[in-house]
């Protein structure tokens, strides 16, 4: 059961870190099609 935990834990905070990037580096969640529009 301990493991199941600490995997949950481990996968929220992967998931909280990526979301804070996306968040806060429009360059990380920028489009390979958008690049024409700076």
């Amino acid at each position: 059961m301990g493991a199941v935990i600490m995997l949950g834990t481990l996968f929220g905070l992967i998931v909280l870190i990526f979301g804070l990037v996306l968040r806060f580096d429009p360059e990380a969640r920028r489009a390979p099609n958008d690049e024409g529009r700076q």
